[in-house]
């Protein structure tokens, strides 16, 4: 064959076979958009870039879409980039990784003296997991706050305990020795070898660009972050060294590609890097800022995850070498607690790329055919849904949207969930039972040695101060085990479970390490092992997307049955759909936010339809939550929004639905004196000042309106 036909032939198979990648890699994701994804994510294969693209949006309210190029808050990616910059200081003969800190903190207590640095890089420290720096601006009150507060686990150097304090002491070391701030060192010796443009810093939160740029290039916090922009994060020594960077996907794989040619640090640095001491779970172990494990068929991994709930900003970095894989994602769009965008993302890119017998299956519903459905429309569908074979919860949450939740045993194996999440919720319902009657012995068989004390203590607390209350504990029920992200690091899965006591159901969580030992108990932040956002495609009739397989979940709302409830027909993954009974709403289902549906219907129907909604909400105590917290974060939303005559309407809501609150007549007198009723604003002051002669604020008012 000619060579140039032959070439011109090779390089066509090469571009079909980058098409194809787009495609596939594509077509997955616009799933996970359409549910919720928003970020950028970049592949290579082969030492070749096969994927590039943004999902989503860095600002939805201006239409600015996200590139490869928007910068996000890599939360503990920063990480890896750290203990490069600490390696790069051992390669200039600075420091040793046997260095006790104490060479660095000469203040250190007695029994943190001998940690070394080598021991702060792979979290050996025996330094518990603390966010007690995150108000703090200064150096030095940082270091002392973590040496002198930061409980200790267990002896150093003895076993793994993923902690960020060990960083932030890390940042500290790298200003001390090397004289120069963190952010500049960072800049000097990690971007710019890595071919990343650094123009200094301008902002508390650390990158490598941000001095010179544009809004537009800045992913906004997720919706559900109090932060209007990443500009708005406060210098804070919590968040250097551990997390704080702001980088783009594409910043993240220059690094990665100059981490590996070694022009950050030499290959035999690189090597030590990339070597895990003790092994943090059964399959990975922790390098020096590397989690580092093998996948199923052998092959080595790399890299470090992060996520942000402050900010609800993630982000995932693996590097496969032996595979010629790398896949960075970075998002600014939350899920729920436990599973990041990012992790969802990667793990579906992992099948896709890796594991040969993947293959993700195109749905025949196109991407822009779901239609929009009223909250008021879906309300009769809420309930609990039952068959002999599962159990089912089905509410709206607070944003409008319909949600499902498969519970118990069943759901783990109808869904798909790790059989090691079966084995524990079994675990948790013998350990709750022998609990109940006195008996503590399982549980201690399966708790780490030191935590024993704290978790048995936690757990009888619970059941004593729950019986004083609520009477008899008359039922247990597992709800399921899934992985949670507890603001504990050494949690990494729950078991949720619901003690049905006399009076009431309370929900609570079982927390588990990686090695299947329990570590605590939480209470009711989330309910729900399994949860589907369902969006409507026809009358009744719902989609959902499992983003942790790939998988659809359809929904049917039948006619209604012989009671007038609606039953349910659920199909998972193709399989025989099964059909549910409705029994109606239960105390446990999450309520609505009635102060949220209010503030919505005014903006569209206006202050009167607010008060017939306001009346409806009041008759449902079951399905909607309406408390004066909520109704008087409404009022001053629309004070802010300038929207004067809306706020004065909701807050004499408040006061008549709350006569005796001089909170609520403090706020109404406020919204009267911005509209310039100045009569009106002093007769609601001096009420609130007459039910709380303690309110300063108001007597000032009061006196300057009298005169």
């Amino acid at each position: 064959m000619n060579k140039i036909l032959l070439a011109f032939l090779l390089l066509l198979s090469s571009f079909t076979l980058l098409d194809n990648y787009e495609s596939e890699i594509d077509g997955l994701l616009r799933w996970d958009e359409k549910f919720g994804f928003s970020g950028a994510v970049l592949v290579v294969k082969g030492n070749k870039i096969v994927f590039s693209k943004g999902y989503g949006y860095a600002n939805q309210q201006a239409v600015i879409p996200n590139t490869t190029k928007t910068a996000f808050y890599i939360a503990s990616v920063s990480k890896p980039i750290t203990a490069m910059a600490i390696m790069k200081l051992v390669e200039l003969n600075r420091l040793s990784l046997r260095d006790p800190i104490y060479k660095f903190f000469p203040k250190s207590p007695e029994n943190r003296r001998t940690i070394t640095v080598e021991q702060l890089l792979n979290h050996t420290s025996g330094l518990d997991h603390t966010y007690s720096c995150d108000d703090i601006s200064d150096r030095d009150k940082a270091i002392e706050t973590i040496l002198q507060e930061t409980p200790e686990v267990d002896p150093p150097g003895t076993s793994f305990n993923y902690s960020g304090d060990n960083y932030t002491l890390l940042a500290a070391i790298i200003e001390i020795v090397s004289g120069d701030t963190f952010e500049n060192f960072i800049g000097t010796n990690v971007l710019v070898p890595a071919g990343i443009e650094f123009q200094g810093i301008e902002i508390p939160a650390f990158t490598g660009k941000m001095g010179k740029l544009v809004p537009e290039l800045v992913a906004l916090p997720a919706q559900n972050s109090s932060l209007k922009s990443l500009g708005d994060l406060k210098p804070s020594w919590g968040r250097k060294g551990r997390s704080g960077m702001i980088l783009s996907v594409e910043d993240l794989y220059k690094i990665d590609k100059a981490f590996e040619a070694g022009k950050i640090v030499n290959l035999q640095t690189l090597s030590a890097m990339l070597t895990p001491a003790i092994k943090s779970s059964t399959s990975a172990g922790y390098g020096y800022g590397f989690s580092v494990g093998s996948t199923t068929w052998g092959t080595s991994v790399f890299g470090h995850s992060g996520d942000d709930d402050f900010i609800g900003h993630n982000a995932d970095y693996l590097n496969f070498p032996e595979d010629k894989v790398k896949i960075f994602v970075v998002s600014n769009s939350g899920l729920y607690a436990g599973t990041s965008w990012s992790s969802v993302v990667s793990a579906n890119l992992q099948r896709q790329l890796l594991r040969t017998t993947y293959s993700f299956r195109t749905q025949p519903l196109r991407y822009n055919e779901f239609s929009a459905y009223s909250s008021e429309s879906v309300e009769p569908l809420e309930g609990v849904y039952e068959s002999p074979e599962l159990s089912c919860h089905v509410w709206i949450d607070a944003k409008g949207s319909l949600l499902l939740s498969p519970l118990g045993h069943q759901a783990e194996v109808l869904f798909g969930l790790p059989v090691n999440y079966r084995g524990n919720s079994i675990e948790a319902g013998k350990i709750l039972e022998a609990a109940t009657q006195g008996d503590y012995s399982l549980l201690k068989g399966s708790t780490r040695d030191q935590s024993y004390e704290k978790v048995e203590t936690s757990l009888a607390s619970i059941l004593k101060s729950q019986k004083e209350k609520n009477g008899a504990i008359k039922k247990i029920e597992i709800m399921g085990t899934a992985n949670i992200w507890s603001g504990n690091y050494q949690a990494a899965m729950a078991t949720w479970f619901k003690l049905q006591f006399e009076k009431t159901s309370t929900l609570y969580r079982m927390e588990w390490d990686n090695n299947n030992k329990i570590v605590g108990f939480g209470g009711n932040r989330l309910a729900y092992p399994l949860m589907f956002s369902l969006q409507s495609i026809a009358k009744n009739e719902f989609i959902g997307f499992d983003v942790g397989n790939g998988k659809s979940v359809a929904l049917n709302f039948l006619t209604l049955d012989s009671n007038g409830k609606p039953l349910l027909k659920l199909k998972f993954d193709g399989r025989e759909p099964l059909l549910l009974s409705n029994r109606g709403m239960v105390e446990m289902l999450p309520k609505r936010s009635g102060a949220e549906i209010l503030y919505q219907k005014i903006l569209i129907d206006g202050n009167n339809a607010a008060i017939k909604e306001l009346e409806r909400l009041l008759k449902n105590p079951n399905r909607f939550r309406v408390d004066e917290d909520d109704l008087n974060e409404v009022g001053y939303n629309l004070l802010n929004d300038k929207k004067l005559k809306e706020a004065i309407d909701i807050f004499t809501m408040i006061v008549t639905l709350y006569p005796n609150s001089a909170n609520a007549f403090d706020s109404l007198g406020e919204a009267y004196l911005k509209a310039g009723n100045s009569g009106a604003a002093l007769k609601n002051y001096k009420r609130s000042l007459e039910l709380n002669p303690k309110n300063k604020a108001a007597a000032k008012i009061i006196e300057s309106l009298d005169h």
